[in-house]
């Protein structure tokens, strides 16, 4: 995954993190920084680009190819169908409407092609309200364009990241041995030399204890011995509703 971007400000180092969606009850949509979840491995994925607007369509693009992915543009939906089908992206990035799917949203036609694609959404201003009331149920993300298109390759690398943990994650059930029926797949969170930000180690439990206890939120919070509350806002924080729609999808 892409590292961290190091700024240099008044003679001084800070480190930024990509920045992820959050919802707040009270204040809406905002962003925020988090740190990267897994280490410093590019996903080599192939990111598709779709929009009915030539303009947009190179320049979304060309950000994306500036920041190392591997892209593909597909003007129309019917384009961007023989895209997924012929090679197998692993993140979209669409417009909320495109012309020629009239009758249905973009985000919810193309994930019912591929379930486990990740979509993000290119919103326009007035779209914002829209755009939002969609995510977790058919897209990850929503970037307004053109304000937040410098957040095009962070929102790309958070999804990508999302997935590479849901894949570990799968995998772990697959290959964990199953000395009862009950038992918990066994995690390994840390691997030999290899130390992470703590809020890595951190998602990771907790994904691990909603996913053992089948979201039983109140079970969770009393086996890892925290609050209700506490529990509610670190699985906002981390947006880790998207794996419970998943597998419930």
């Amino acid at each position: 995954m892409h590292p961290p971007i190091l700024e240099s400000a008044a003679g001084s180092t800070q480190v930024r993190f990509p920045w992820i969606r959050h919802k707040n009850e009270h204040s809406g949509y905002r962003s925020y920084r988090c740190p990267p979840l897994g280490n410093n491995t590019t996903m080599n994925h192939t990111i598709l680009v779709i929009h009915d607007d030539p303009a947009a369509l190179a320049r979304i693009g060309a950000r994306l190819e500036r920041g190392g992915h591997d892209v593909r543009r597909a003007r129309s939906a019917a384009e961007a169908r023989r895209v997924i089908v012929e090679e197998d992206p692993g993140i979209i990035l669409t417009p909320v409407c495109l012309s020629d799917l009239p009758a249905e949203r973009p985000a919810e036609h193309f994930r019912s092609l591929r379930k486990d694609i990740g979509v993000i959404l290119l919103a326009q201003g007035a779209e914002v309200d829209e755009a939002a009331s969609m995510l977790d149920r058919s897209a990850d993300d929503f970037v307004i364009i053109p304000m937040e298109e410098p957040r095009l390759v962070t929102a790309v690398d958070h999804v990508l990241e999302r997935q590479e943990l849901q894949a570990r994650l799968e995998n772990r059930n697959v290959t964990s041995p199953s000395s009862t029926s009950s038992s918990a797949p066994s995690t390994n969170f840390v691997q030999a030399g290899e130390i992470l930000h703590f809020a890595h180690y951190e998602r990771e439990i907790l994904l691990h204890a909603l996913l053992t206890t089948g979201w039983n939120v109140k079970e969770t919070a009393t086996r890892l011995k925290i609050g209700r509350a506490t529990l509610y806002r670190k699985i906002e924080r981390y947006d880790l509703r998207t794996y419970r729609h998943r597998d419930a999808g």
